[in-house]
């Protein structure tokens, strides 16, 4: 879990049925967003997930959540690459 201080912070998971990993990207202990990169870096895809109460948070802190999400993405497309390399 890599937080960021503002109440947003991601968490990676492998998904089975996915090409390498998922970022959830989450506020106040609700996931609200999930993060793939199946298609590739330069197709990201982000899926919102459905929550029952509403969420307030300042737009630049959110902005900021979800361009470190995209980072951490590609980091993770890049190692996943590598490691395909190797084998």
């Amino acid at each position: 879990m890599l937080g960021n201080n503002n109440g947003f912070y991601t968490k990676l998971l492998g998904d089975v049925n996915l090409e390498g990993m998922v970022i959830i990207l989450c506020f106040a202990d609700h996931n609200i967003a999930e993060i793939t990169y199946e298609k590739g870096i330069d197709k990201m895809e982000i899926e919102f997930t459905p929550i029952s109460e509403k969420l307030i948070f300042p737009f630049d802190d959110f902005s900021l959540a979800l361009e470190k999400a995209k980072q951490l993405a590609i980091k993770c497309a890049e190692e996943d690459a590598q490691q395909d390399q190797n084998i």
